[in-house]
């Protein structure tokens, strides 16, 4: 009976955990801080909302700017149109269908052959190869490999190389291949 009488004096005398908590802190100050500090960490979870929509964007704008294709004019930049493909393509696979990156390849395989003199009059597109096809030139009995890797100019340009050498030597392959930069391989 002893230990009960001394602990409800105790309470009397305002010696619990809560009196001794409502001493140093008042349930209001508690309130507020807890309200400041779901304030603080509102404002941050905005903060990074914000911040990641704002970076969504500006990565969804850059890849739309980056699949525009542009042709360097001077200083100037304008968009490129599309080439009309006028030889004729044969598709070894009979996908049925053409895709458009590849028509405008074409297009502009045929725009660079033609800025150096020679007419595309027939493009393969091989069994088994996505991104390599088989040009053929007007007068022509070589046909050239080619990667659309590289650039339809450059290209043109190796082709071109190679056909002054052929031509120089006097030999007759069968293809030419100019999928390299730079060097030309010809069976």
């Amino acid at each position: 009976m002893r230990g009960r009488n001394n602990e409800s004096k105790r309470m009397r005398a305002g010696r619990t955990i809560v009196a001794e908590r409502e001493r140093i802190e008042s349930d209001s100050e508690r309130m507020q801080a807890r309200k400041k500090v779901k304030r603080k960490h509102t404002t941050l979870v905005i903060l990074v909302l914000l911040i990641l929509v704002a970076i969504g964007l500006a990565i969804f704008l850059g890849m739309k700017e980056l699949s525009k294709e542009y042709v360097v004019i001077g200083d100037a930049k304008e968009k490129s149109e599309p080439y009309v493909v006028q030889a004729m393509i044969v598709d070894e696979d009979n996908r049925g269908q053409i895709s458009m990156r590849v028509n405008q390849y074409i297009g502009e395989l045929e725009q660079a052959f033609a800025d150096l003199g020679y007419k595309v009059v027939k493009v393969t597109l091989p069994t088994g190869k996505s991104r390599e096809l088989y040009v053929d030139l007007e007068g022509r009995e070589t046909f050239f490999k080619v990667s659309m890797e590289r650039g339809a100019a450059v290209i043109a340009e190796d082709a071109a190389r190679m056909i002054r050498y052929l031509d120089g030597h006097d030999i007759h392959p069968v293809y030419v291949d100019v999928r390299v930069e730079g060097k030309g391989y010809y069976q």
